[in-house]
């Protein structure tokens, strides 16, 4: 190429006095001119034509070999799942009211063997536990009064079914009119009644004494202590506050997108701040079947056991759940995959200093991987790093990353 310049150049120097002497006449300059112009324009093409024949001959001669990091393609575990966010509560939570009046004598737990212990924010209650006790002398009197209205009304009953005997015995006998034994009869009836009546108050009383005493609904941690001793408490009116939470729960909510993918059992992952390198496991426990009217997401309650009681109630948890999960599939990074928005997803492998393009088809991706249920089995040399500049039956050599430029 430079000698073909060289000889343009010296073609044009040895000859420019001939093309631009002065002849005398326009015509012959004219002709001068236009013989120079044709005779550098065939130099220019002529080289131009020899420079692309020389090129094409150079490129043929040494054909590309790209170099790619490869890596044998493996199988293992991958998962899809979500991450939403909860708070931790209770499995249940009771508020332990009052169902009479009165002042509040007692607010103590009594222990089998008389043991007593105040009761305080902390304690840990069973079902059935004495917590408070309501001022009983006004109850234990309605019952003994009830008691008495009792006795009287039987006393009464008796009285008068043996006189309503006596009076049918004479009706019968023609010594006692009708209205007699009419009246009699009547007499009897309102003192069954009067008995009922009276065996009525005496249960209501009965039951008024057995609420003054506070019992626990439920085994629990007491959380709150609403009231103290020496108060005068009304019906419906809060003491203490007992809490299950050796089992909680956690009510999430998941885009309506998901709907058919959450079901009972589904393994689930737990993480909260006072804890950081601790995982809980756990598993849903239910999926409402309706959907939230102002959110169109759905609520999936998780439930886990929590003896050691290191979950409390109001802590704020990151909630993972496992929608699906496979063992011992082929795995592979996810960036390593082409194509897939207009064309169908692709890999590239080697073998025999080649590279072969592989259609492939993609399952679940987990963060940076991806699963390959076909086109790619375990084992094959897969390009993993220069896979952008290659195609299809390209040579290819093999490096480590750190020589691929």
């Amino acid at each position: 190429m430079d000698n073909i310049r060289f000889r343009i150049k010296d073609t044009y120097e040895r000859n420019k006095g001939l093309f631009f002497e002065e002849t005398g006449t326009g015509r012959q300059k004219l002709k001068a001119r236009a013989l120079y112009w044709i005779i550098l324009t065939a130099l220019v093409v002529f080289t131009l034509i020899f420079g692309f024949i020389r090129g094409k001959g150079k490129t043929t001669s040494q054909e590309k070999v790209v170099p790619v990091e490869i890596s044998a393609a493996q199988t293992g575990s991958i998962e899809q799942s979500i991450e939403l966010t909860g708070w931790v509560r209770a499995n249940m939570v009771a508020d332990v009211t009052s169902k009479v009046t009165g002042r509040l004598e007692s607010l103590q737990l009594v222990k089998d063997g008389g043991q007593i212990i105040y009761v305080e924010e902390g304690l840990q209650v069973k079902k059935g536990d004495q917590l408070a006790i309501i001022d009983h002398n006004i109850y234990q009197a309605q019952v003994d009064a009830a008691k008495a209205a009792v006795e009287a009304a039987q006393v009464g009953l008796n009285d008068a079914e043996r006189e309503n005997k006596r009076i049918v015995a004479l009706f019968e006998g023609g010594s006692a009119t009708e209205q007699s034994k009419d009246k009699a009869v009547t007499t009897a009836e309102l003192a069954v009644t009067q008995l009922t009546s009276a065996g009525a108050n005496l249960e209501l009383a009965e039951i008024n004494l057995q609420e003054s005493t506070i019992r626990s609904p439920i085994d629990g941690i007491v959380t709150q202590k609403h009231i103290d001793v020496g108060n005068l408490i009304n019906i419906g009116q809060r003491i203490v506050t007992v809490a299950d939470i050796n089992t909680v729960k956690l009510v999430v909510s998941a885009p309506e997108r998901y709907v058919g993918q959450f079901k009972q059992g589904l393994p689930v992952r737990i993480k909260v701040d006072s804890y950081q390198e601790k995982i809980f496991e756990a598993k849903v426990y239910s999926v409402y079947p309706a959907l939230d009217e102002q959110t169109h997401s759905m609520q999936i309650e998780i439930r886990l056991d929590n003896e050691k009681l290191l979950l409390k109630p109001g802590m704020f948890a990151k909630v993972t759940i496992v929608l699906r999960h496979k063992d011992d599939v082929v795995v592979i990074p996810r960036d390593v995959v082409l194509g897939g928005k207009i064309d169908e997803p692709y890999v590239y492998v080697a073998e025999d200093g080649l590279a072969h393009k592989r259609v492939v088809k993609t399952g679940i991706t987990e963060g940076a991987n991806t699963e390959i249920i076909e086109g790619l089995k375990a084992g094959e040399n897969l390009v993993v790093n220069g896979m952008n500049y290659l195609i299809d039956g390209i040579k290819v050599e093999a490096v480590v990353l750190k020589d691929i430029k």
